[in-house]
C-alpha cells in the first residue's frame, strides 16, 4: 500500500517498510525510539510514515549492520561528516580482516 503526501512524494508505512526490509516493526519502532532511524513523516493519529530518503538511510543502516557495526557507532557514523564515514569503513574492514586470519 502506498500513501501519498502534500507533495505527491511516495510514502510507506512502518508495516509497509517491515515487509520490504524484513524487519520488525518492533526494531523499526527501537530505530525511531534511539535516534537512528527517524520516520520522515507521520498521520494525526501519530502513526509512522516512511519517505525515500528514510528507506535510503535504513539501507545504509542494514549495510552496516551486515558489516557487524553496533547501532550506536552506525548512528555516529551517519550523522557524521563524509570524511568520518570513509575512517569508520576502514576500521572495519580492518577489524573484519584479523576476524578472519
Amino acid at each position: 500500500m502506498e500513501a501519498r503526501n502534500e507533495k505527491t512524494e511516495q510514502i510507506w508505512t512502518v508495516g509497509e517498510v517491515a515487509l520490504l526490509t524484513r524487519l520488525s516493526i518492533r526494531t523499526l519502532h527501537h530505530y525511531d525510539d534511539i535516534g537512528l532511524l527517524r520516520p520522515g513523516a507521520r498521520t494525526e493519529a501519530g502513526y509512522r510514515l516512511y519517505t525515500p530518503a528514510d528507506l535510503a538511510r535504513l539501507w545504509r543502516v542494514l549495510s552496516y549492520r551486515e558489516l557487524g557495526f553496533p547501532l550506536a557507532e552506525i548512528a555516529r557514523v551517519l550523522d557524521a561528516p563524509p570524511g568520518d564515514e570513509v575512517a569508520a569503513l576502514r576500521t572495519q574492514v580492518a577489524l573484519l580482516r584479523e576476524k578472519q586470519r
